[in-house]
């Protein structure tokens, strides 16, 4: 679809996962192929015996030139969040070196003390 002015989706939901995790790589791979594959059933998609991933990797052909964009824009924002995030952290630390310890109040808001992220997703929509 072509419009005469640039337009920026916004994605309302779970956030879309980073696709360097191991341990969310099942989500990433089925949100990418729900939001850049055309499907009408999930059977369109990823097949009763197949991964979400093994599905992704067969079907990575469909997706557009300006899609793997959009994909690859989306990583970037990941990595400019996490590396804004560390070095939040690592201006608190300073800061507090002789507290040893972290207020809560002062961490981003989806990121506990130990430095991971809630994955406030909900897996089950597909």
């Amino acid at each position: 679809m072509k419009y005469s002015q640039p337009h920026v989706p916004i994605l309302y939901g779970p956030q879309i996962p980073r696709r360097d995790r191991e341990d969310t790589r099942e989500r990433y791979s089925r949100a990418l192929l729900t939001l850049f594959v055309p499907w009408r059933t999930v059977a369109d998609l990823c097949d009763m015996n197949q991964t979400w991933e093994d599905a992704f990797k067969s079907g990575q052909h469909l997706i557009s030139v300006h899609s793997r964009m959009v994909i690859e824009n989306i990583q970037l924002l990941h990595e400019c969040k996490k590396d804004r995030d560390d070095h939040l952290l690592q201006v608190i630390a300073e800061a507090q070196t002789e507290n040893d310890t972290i207020d809560p109040i002062i961490l981003p808001v989806n990121q506990d003390v130990h430095g991971e992220y809630d994955a406030d997703d909900t897996d089950d929509l597909l």
